[in-house]
């Protein structure tokens, strides 16, 4: 799959994409958005959380994903595999971690 398309940015004009490596592309990106937020935390939220993190667990992406999620202090939806609750875990261990 070779793609060249021309990008313009404010501070080089037209750059072309054409000698750009080839990126992994995102598992998520052919899916629907709202499977990686659902509404709820029981019964058939459950269910789209486990689909959603399933689509996160086939993604070349899913590490950068969550760690970019994590820097950006995302506090909803599926993120890197992980969901609301499990980032929030994640981040305290973190932040007791620094304080021992």
């Amino acid at each position: 799959m070779n793609r060249t398309s021309i990008v313009r940015t404010p501070y080089y004009g037209a750059v072309s994409t054409a000698a750009a490596p080839e990126r992994p592309r995102a598992a998520c990106a052919d899916e629907d958005p709202e499977l990686f937020f659902p509404i709820g935390d029981s019964g058939p939220a459950l269910i789209q959380e486990e689909e959603a993190k399933s689509v996160c667990r086939r993604c070349p992406l899913m590490e950068s994903c969550l760690q970019e999620a994590l820097e950006r202090g995302e506090t909803a939806g599926v993120w890197g595999g992980l969901s609301e609750k499990e980032r929030r875990r994640l981040k305290r261990r973190a932040a007791r971690q620094r304080t021992a």
